[in-house]
């Protein structure tokens, strides 16, 4: 982050470093400059070898770099929190703690917060709302599943306890309240992912038996945390994200190889692994919805009295 408010110039900086305002007119209109946001500038050459979160970075730069006393808050204040936003913000969103300030370009302003603002604290080069009321500034503005993915990274990196953000929730009050209390419902400390977190989201609005989350299970020496489980039918869901087979995580056919095998292991101690990728739980959850529908039969199956691992098995074939 550090290095952005270095390459970003304000027209202040060019000027000092011998622009004129007539050649970074010039130079913006030949498409040497790019104007990011208002008297904010960076080369077009970097500019251009830049990825979309790495320019949505050097906006809100920008806008900080010419704009005093404004607080990173909302979705923007998560970004810098480094917490996972299922779409990047189009908009910087801020805090003032006067009631009269005003601000032009593409910018969502939060005014007369003043003791948001007395509360922030400075980090990576910018004031940014704590990580407590970014969570609830999320979850009272943002949808469900993206404020959920947010404040569930909060909670697993301790950034927020668990007690404190759930009781704050419930008590909000006004603009967005009742969205909040419905995520304090949802979320979980325990997710390690943004599709783990979504997933927990569908399973729980389509009314889905609530699962056990990272329960640790031993089989072979090895010992498993799986995603999802449902003991009482034996059935494990794993939720795979967007980034397991991309080479983070070492070879992708490695992964692949650890993933057969951590799977043969759990179906030795007799539980049904069915597995879930970011596609089904981000962009078409009908797909997990039909994966899940074993679970629910089994359920069913359980109360006749059913032999459990048998009737998840015949809802698979």
């Amino acid at each position: 982050m550090k290095d952005l408010f270095t390459t970003i110039k304000t027209s202040a900086e060019l000027r000092h470093q011998g622009v004129s305002s007539a050649a970074i007119t010039r130079k913006s209109k030949n498409g040497e400059l790019i104007k990011i946001c208002f008297n904010a500038y960076v080369e077009a050459n970097q500019w251009k070898t830049w990825d979309a979160t790495r320019r949505c970075l050097a906006r809100h730069v920008g806008f900080l770099k010419t704009h005093r006393g404004y607080v990173l808050s909302h979705v923007s204040a998560a970004l810098w929190w480094r917490a996972p936003t299922l779409d990047l913000p189009l908009k910087v969103w801020v805090s003032h703690p006067h009631p009269s300030a005003k601000v032009a370009g593409n910018v969502h302003l939060s005014r007369n917060r003043l003791q948001v603002c007395e509360q922030a604290v400075f980090r990576s080069g910018a004031f940014v709302t704590t990580p407590l009321q970014t969570a609830l500034d999320c979850a009272r503005v943002l949808p469900c599943p993206d404020a959920l993915c947010i404040i569930d990274d909060l909670l697993h990196r301790d950034l927020v306890q668990e007690g404190e953000l759930s009781q704050a929730l419930k008590t909000l009050e006004g603009r967005g309240a009742l969205r909040a209390r419905e995520i304090a419902k949802y979320m979980s400390a325990k997710a390690e992912s943004p599709a783990e977190s979504l997933a927990r989201y569908w399973i729980l609005l389509w009314g889905f038996t609530a699962p056990v989350e990272q329960v640790q299970l031993w089989v072979k020496g090895n010992v498993y945390r799986p995603d999802f489980l449902w003991e009482d039918t034996r059935v494990i869901l794993e939720v795979d994200g967007m980034v397991k087979y991309s080479g983070t995580y070492g070879s992708p056919v490695e992964v692949i190889q650890k993933e057969r095998r951590r799977q043969h292991h759990l179906e030795l101690l007799g539980y049904t692994v069915i597995r879930a990728q970011w596609e089904d739980v981000a962009r078409n959850p009908e797909n997990l919805r039909a994966k899940l529908l074993p679970v629910r039969c089994a359920l069913m199956a359980c109360e006749r009295g059913v032999n459990l691992p048998n009737a998840v098995q015949r809802t698979r074939r």
